[in-house]
């Protein structure tokens, strides 16, 4: 395994040598590591103890399972970022899914760093608006520091193979094949933004799609007197050669791809061509399309390439046209930005397993927060990127070879949990009904995500069969779950605390407008994190560097005392602490000024983590299908699970543990800032 053509088929010669030479003379043998994103260790033991995890249960037996100590705020871009570079948030400087530009106040993705405010120079041609990238502008790089622990190794001649590994996007410059995770975009850029054609008109009364939304016309062009053809269009990357210097893309902004849908006359099928005959295929009702190639071109075609890969579900085509378009990803086999290390990796994964879900959270959790999709829609879809999933780990494990280093990540449990608690609880299947619950709906889904775990039980079976003997196995996840049946709109509490003061005449704001920045002290952005207005930092920041201790110190205190007037005594915040207290190293102080630490049950309301103050109740129920269940609270209430089929001497291990633990295999130091210790040791 390797980044050059010349180290993806092993030459003959050294397979000989391999062949002929001893176990001890061939060193240690390898490690394959299986990250399965949220597994519980409390429902893992149920399960188990059930026996409906035979292969789990096994490997607890003969080797080890323990709780693994998760990141703290315990979110997945922060607990991989962890375990990839072995330091904690305040040395690689990813503390949230969101962060905030002191500049503006404006919510950003974590993967993003603020911007620098270096100027770019930009030069018109032909119409186009085009960079000059020699000009010192900003460069997409991955916000993320420190070393990962696969260039060390890869370093040492170890051969390595990272699949999807969760906040790598964009993939950062690497000798070893990677495959970006979480946190990948579609090829518009954002986290996936999918497609809704429907000819009903009811849909435009819907707010807060997520979507594209088409409402169109089925009109009658071949004279017949019976509607059969829509023309419309499917939208594509930003069109960014002719987007003024930083002018965010509006509607009319991006390229787009002519799309024909026919209607047949009689049966619940629909014909479809994407980009005038050069895609197309035939769905009826209820089923999902194959990936379609999409060339958007338009911008120097022959220089630049835009295509991506896009498929379709056609949910009804009677009374009403209802057609989903997957987020159009981007196209392994001639990707428009690099997905992989090397760059090419990802073609050579292409001709290898055709293609493959790109975006780095290919779930369509959109749609079903939407109300488009219900959950049979949903749970057909998530069977789409299991089978992925399945297959990019046979190719892992038909690759591995003695003394190889691979990790595998699985996105099996999470986004499960976190969209179908509402049905029941797995954890405490004796817990009172979920606000989400649908007395009418939600039976038909007792126990889906229990039958997620055993799925995974299986695939678990899958490796063991796979590996070589001598091969050192470890399984974990990077956080586990609780219900979430309350919200606090954070920003809400803050104004009526007097920390956060709204415009004369506002009774709801955003970090947009509404704001009177002048008499504000603190304000919330991201799920876990509190921001000081900070004298010097922020824009308009009043808080004097001299006064922000003292303050802290109150915001927390309070928020601590905190209870919920819905169960009286209950504590909605186990801690708030000061950054400057859990962190440690070189990007402390981009940190957000507080991490809150909610309690089992709780979270920051949606609103609140944009930076948005709702004028409702502090503290709300959660009752809308979306994160029902959830980690996004104190760490030592959804810490993950660590198994391997070696014993473990001790307990309490965290996830830079883990990145310790594979440098020590190969008897390598820790590289600079890595803070973890070996858990075998």
């Amino acid at each position: 395994m390797s980044s050059s053509l010349f180290r993806w088929i092993r030459p003959a010669l050294l397979g000989a040598v391999i062949l002929t030479a001893s176990p001890s003379d061939a060193g240690p043998p390898g490690v394959f590591v299986l990250g399965i994103d949220g597994v519980d260790p409390v429902v893992l033991q149920r399960l188990m103890d059930e026996g409906r995890m035979p292969n789990f249960a096994r490997l607890a037996r003969e080797g080890e399972f323990q709780s693994l100590g998760t990141s703290n705020p315990p979110q997945s871009p922060v607990a991989w970022s962890n375990f990839v570079t072995g330091m904690n948030p305040g040395g690689h400087g990813i503390y949230d899914f969101i962060h905030r530009d002191p500049g503006s106040y404006l919510p950003l993705s974590s993967a993003i760093p603020p911007p620098s405010g270096a100027e770019v120079t930009y030069i018109t041609l032909f119409g186009y608006v085009v960079p000059m990238p020699w000009s010192g502008g900003d460069e997409v790089v991955n916000n993320r520091s420190g070393t990962p622990w696969w260039d060390v190794l890869d370093d040492a001649g170890v051969d390595v193979e990272v699949y999807r590994m969760p906040g790598n996007y964009p993939p950062t410059p690497s000798e070893a094949l990677t495959l970006s995770g979480m946190g990948t975009t579609d090829v518009r850029g954002s986290p996936g933004t999918y497609t809704w054609y429907t000819d009903d008109t009811d849909v435009m009364l819907m707010d807060g799609l997520k979507a594209d939304l088409y409402v169109v016309n089925i009109d009658d062009e071949d004279g017949d007197d019976r509607p059969d053809t829509v023309r419309t269009e499917l939208k594509g990357p930003p069109d960014l050669l002719h987007l003024p210097p930083g002018k965010a893309p509006g509607e009319s902004d991006y390229i787009t791809a002519p799309l024909v849908i026919r209607v047949d006359p009689v049966a619940d099928a629909i014909w479809i061509d994407v980009g005038e005959g050069r895609s197309e295929t035939i769905i009826e009702a209820g089923e999902w399309s194959d990936w379609l190639e999409v060339d958007f071109g338009g911008m120097l075609e022959q220089s630049l390439n835009f295509t991506g890969i896009v498929r379709f579900y056609l949910k009804e085509v009677r009374p009403n046209l209802r057609l989903y378009a997957s987020p159009v990803n981007i196209n392994p086999g001639l990707p428009a930005q690099p997905v992989t290390t090397p760059d090419d990796g990802s073609e050579w994964m292409f001709e290898e397993l055709g293609h493959f879900y790109t975006q780095g959270m290919p779930e369509e959790t959109n749609a079903l927060r939407d109300g488009l999709f219900d959950d049979d829609d949903y749970l057909a879809q998530v069977e789409l990127v299991h089978q992925d999933g399945d297959a990019m780990l046979d190719l892992a494990l038909r690759r591995f070879d003695r003394g190889d280093a691979s990790f595998m990540y699985l996105s099996d449990i999470d986004l499960q949990s976190h969209m179908l608690w509402r049905h029941d609880d797995p954890k405490n299947p004796a817990a009172p009904r979920h606000p989400a619950f649908d007395p009418e709906h939600s039976p038909r889904y007792q126990g889906v995500i229990e039958g997620f775990y055993e799925r995974v039980d299986k695939t678990l079976g899958d490796v063991r069969a796979a590996l070589p003997e001598d091969a050192l196995l470890i399984v974990m996840s990077d956080h586990g779950f609780q219900a979430q049946t309350r919200v606090l709109h954070l920003n809400d509490w803050l104004v009526q605390e007097g920390y956060l003061v709204l415009q004369e005449g506002k009774t709801s704001a955003s970090v947009f407008d509404g704001i009177d920045w002048e008499a504000t002290r603190a304000y919330g952005m991201g799920f876990n994190g509190v921001y000081l207005n900070l004298e010097g930092r922020e824009r308009d920041g009043i808080v004097a560097p001299s006064e922000a201790d003292a303050l802290l110190s109150e915001i927390s205190a309070k928020l601590e005392a905190l209870t919920d007037p819905a169960q009286p005594g209950r504590r909605v915040v186990l801690h708030a602490r000061k950054s400057t207290e859990v962190y440690s190293g070189e990007r402390v102080a981009e940190a957000p000024d507080l991490v809150v630490g909610y309690d089992a049950g709780y979270g920051c309301s949606d609103a609140s983590t944009l930076g948005e103050i709702t004028g409702e109740p502090v503290l709300a129920d959660n009752d809308e299908v979306g994160f029902t269940g959830n980690h996004l609270m104190a760490p030592e209430v959804v810490p993950g699970i660590l198994l391997s089929n070696r014993k473990i001497p001790g307990d309490g291990h965290d996830l830079t543990d883990l990145t310790a633990t594979l440098l020590d295999h190969y008897g390598l130091p820790p590289a600079d800032g890595m803070v973890g210790t070996s858990i075998f040791k």
